[in-house]
């Protein structure tokens, strides 16, 4: 731990008592920092996914002592990476090669890729497949029968009590989130919290048993590393699997540590009430699982 100064010890003690002079309200307010989101905008999707990392590596990277990286993105729909069915290859290559360029080597990627004659194929037409060929992604195929899940009791949760989750994500030493932004028929919205569903064995169960709830139930445990949101160009109809005949075109993506600020920024890009039109996202700040206020983030607009 960085050695406090005999100058900063000083400065900070003026603060604190100025702190608490001013009453219990100003010391709640200094404890608590507005949590940190960043929305990249611009026409290049390698340059929005190049100015993301370098923030991302400017906040403390992955952490300390970081091997194995579990990255999940949206790639189980195989259409063309203008459908914005599945995340855009341009940002899953970017964070691949910047987290190889800053010395992780060792990447898993978990979800429910289709199969076809037992052989689990990799998403080529939607461009993802290649990018993790070349950075030698471990795929972790969760609708496989020979996938390995551990079962996971749940807190608080109010549906989704216990989950079996993908073994190899729980043993990841970071793990970050990287969803397409689009419309979902069930949930209105699919981004980052919902996009956990293809790390588990059962999800058919969530969509039987309140599926939004269920949604803000599971995101009460897991908690990314880092979310990266792809909202380059997004469904607003037909969703998950698409095509939407009325694509919008944002030219985002949405950085922070916290999944649920970043999916409300996200969700404005759709609805101008995201918690009136996504059940999810009005659960979890009914349940204070994630920052939902606006006004507590500190939302940085970095034009690329």
């Amino acid at each position: 731990m960085q050695q406090l100064s005999r100058r900063n010890f000083v400065k900070a003690g003026a603060l604190g008592s100025a702190v608490l002079a001013a009453g219990p309200s100003a010391l709640l307010a200094e404890s608590k920092p507005k949590t940190d989101v960043w929305v990249f905008k611009g026409p290049d999707n390698k340059t929005l996914m190049k100015k993301c990392m370098e923030t991302l590596f400017a906040n403390g990277g992955f952490g300390e002592n970081v091997k194995k990286v579990a990255l999940k993105p949206n790639a189980m729909f195989n259409r063309l990476p203008e459908e914005a069915a599945a995340t855009h290859p341009d940002v899953v290559e970017g964070f691949l090669k910047a987290a190889a360029d800053n010395g992780f080597k060792d990447f898993i990627l978990p979800e429910r890729f289709e199969s076809s004659a037992g052989k689990n194929q990799l998403p080529e037409r939607n461009g993802i497949g290649p990018v993790l060929s070349k950075y030698n992604v471990k795929l972790v195929p969760t609708k496989s029968a020979d996938s390995h899940f551990k079962t996971i009791k749940i807190e608080n949760a109010k549906s989704l009590k216990t989950v079996e989750v993908c073994t190899e994500l729980l043993e990841a030493d970071a793990v970050v989130n990287i969803p397409v932004a689009k419309h979902h028929g069930g949930a209105k919205l699919t981004i980052a919290m919902k996009n956990w569903m293809g790390v588990v064995k059962d999800p058919r169960w969530w969509h039987q048993n309140d599926l939004p709830q269920c949604i803000a139930d599971f995101c009460l445990f897991m908690k990314p590393t880092w979310t990266i949101i792809d909202a380059t160009r997004c469904m607003t109809s037909k969703g998950p699997g698409g095509p939407s005949p009325d694509m919008i075109y944002p030219q985002q993506v949405i950085l922070s540590k916290d999944q649920v600020a970043a999916d409300v920024v996200a969700a404005l890009l759709f609805h101008d009430d995201p918690f009136g039109a996504v059940k999810y996202l009005a659960i979890a700040k009914e349940m204070k699982i994630g920052e939902t206020d606006i006004s507590n983030m500190n939302i940085q607009r970095i034009d690329c």
